[in-house]
């Protein structure tokens, strides 16, 4: 026998026909006459209102949506954005470009995750048509989506990148099958904040790399910032440089505020991929060479450079003695390295280089 007091208040739930019927609780019994089961509770329930009783409707409108519970709105959530996230870590480039899987995208999959399970757990139904119907919704809209911004980024010459990467020598990382070039040279591009001590100290690696690889010109100097840890540290200006190469070019974007550390702005792909890809959180400074070698954090140690002015830093490093030198040479070494493997063991003359050359035996 029909429980009609369950079906009532299931109706006044905001379920449909089909889902009563299904569900064991109800009592019913399809007739077997080949005639969809919700149609035929439908039509016993019209019976039963002829015969007296009271017809089951959905509640009167509201101003609420009694069909969207909280499973339901999970439901739409979870499946639109957990396969857009996993689309975006495995291809950060091109599809994670624009919305990164980390942090956004990781954080509204999990979000979402959480109002499924609680949603879920709250209701006596658990798997509807319904619910089947708005997940696969969902996961299309998620696959759609994904699929336009990753071709959006293709089309605006993203690369495509891996999150998978392989561990080099002084804390670098290799990018498989990557590369960035510009003007037939591999692009040292570096972001940073001239305000970052960590940046600032860094700097100065940059610089005696670039003119060891060809002419620079165009040096200015500046300090991080006066409240910070290493307060003061002077720094080059990386932007500002002029470099003439045809082993290296330089994208250098630096926030010029030398009190607050800020993220630069970026002129799109593929500056854009690489940091979403390998910095999604920001910090400063990143540092990619040709786009297969990334390393985030500091090159130097600012505390080398504690007490001394941008004028002694560059004297030190002209007459190759002195604590900022010993602290700059071992990193200058790396990027001259990474350079010239980059290059196809050129320059000669920096690649028989004893620091140079013992680095460029551990890279793989």
């Amino acid at each position: 026998m029909v429980d009609w007091e369950w079906v009532d208040r299931k109706r006044h739930d905001g379920w449909s026909w089909e889902e009563i019927a299904a569900d064991g609780r109800a009592s019913f019994v399809p007739d077997g006459s080949g005639v969809a089961p919700g149609r035929q509770l439908r039509n016993l329930s019209r019976e039963r209102f002829r015969d007296g009783g009271s017809l089951p409707t959905a509640p009167a409108p509201t101003g609420r949506f009694p069909h969207w519970s909280l499973a339901r709105v999970g439901w739409v959530l979870f499946p639109l954005f957990a396969p857009w996230a996993l689309l975006a870590y495995l291809l950060p480039s091109p599809v994670g470009v624009y919305v990164g899987a980390i942090p956004v995208l990781g954080f509204l999959a999990a979000a979402s995750g959480v109002i499924l399970a609680w949603g879920t757990l709250r209701q006596a139904k658990r798997w509807t048509p319904v619910f089947k119907q708005t997940a696969t919704f969902a996961s299309v809209a998620g696959l759609v989506l994904a699929g336009a911004l990753g071709t959006t980024a293709i089309l605006n010459h993203c690369p495509v990148l891996s999150p998978f990467l392989t561990s080099e020598p002084g804390g670098w990382q290799r990018v498989p099958q990557a590369s960035w070039s510009s003007q037939g040279a591999p692009v040292l591009f570096f972001y940073g904040s001239v305000a970052c001590p960590y940046c600032s100290a860094s700097s100065w690696a940059v610089l005696a790399a670039l003119q060891r690889l060809g002419n620079v010109s165009g040096v200015t100097y500046d300090h991080s910032s006066s409240s910070d840890v290493y307060p003061n540290t002077p720094s080059v200006v990386l932007p500002e440089l002029a470099l003439a190469s045809r082993f290296v070019t330089l994208d250098a974007k630096e926030a010029r505020n030398d009190q607050q550390v800020e993220s630069p702005s970026l002129a799109g792909c593929p500056e854009e991929a690489y940091v979403n890809a390998y910095d999604p959180f920001g910090s400063v400074p990143f540092i990619v060479l040709g786009g297969t070698f990334v390393h985030s954090g500091g090159l130097v140690d600012p505390g080398a450079l504690t007490g001394l002015n941008a004028t002694q830093v560059a004297g030190q490093l002209s007459g190759h003695e002195g604590s900022a030198y010993t602290a700059i040479s071992s990193s200058e070494d790396y990027l001259l390295a990474y350079l010239v493997w980059l290059n196809n063991q050129e320059p000669a003359s920096v690649a028989t280089d004893p620091g140079v050359a013992s680095i460029l035996d551990q890279i793989h």
